[in-house]
């Protein structure tokens, strides 16, 4: 087995985030992290917030919040979890998730899957936030807001 080969379980937790739908994904991923104690919940969750910045809000026993995370992000930019979380963690989250009941039945068609990564998704260019710069856009005023001329008057109000 060469150094980047992955193995069986990978290769099926792989084939169950490329093929079944999110909400099939999250009930595995729910039996999954339910299944797991505690102190494996917050290891999980702090991966979560380390590689996605997300998730401060949510608690260890929130499995719901956890798996929606985990699946959310592994949809948007596919590899992330798989190749950034730890490997030990990884192969231990990814064994839960195959191994539960929905994991179980969402293998249909893992034996003529050809292992294919999706194309990634058509990501935008980031255009430029304007409004930071808004006070050299408007070409009456300078840097400078104090001089602009307007003189402060009292009110007439009494």
């Amino acid at each position: 087995m060469g150094a980047d080969a992955e193995s069986d379980t990978l290769r099926e937790y792989r084939h169950l985030l490329r093929t079944a739908s999110a909400d099939w994904q999250e009930t595995a991923h729910r039996h999954a992290l339910t299944a797991m104690g505690p102190s494996e919940r917050a290891a999980v969750l702090a991966e979560v917030r380390r590689l996605l910045l997300a998730g401060t809000r949510v608690g260890v026993d929130d499995v719901h919040a956890i798996a929606r995370l985990l699946v959310l992000a592994e949809r948007r930019r596919p590899r992330l979890l798989l190749d950034q979380m730890q490997p030990d963690l990884l192969g231990h989250l990814a064994t839960r998730v195959v191994a539960s009941p929905i994991g179980r039945m969402l293998r249909a068609g893992y034996d003529v899957w050809d292992g294919q990564e999706p194309p990634r998704p058509y990501e935008p260019p980031v255009t430029p936030d304007l409004h930071q710069n808004w006070h050299t856009q408007i070409p009456s005023l300078g840097t400078d807001l104090g001089a602009t001329g307007y003189v402060l008057r009292p009110s007439r109000r009494r």
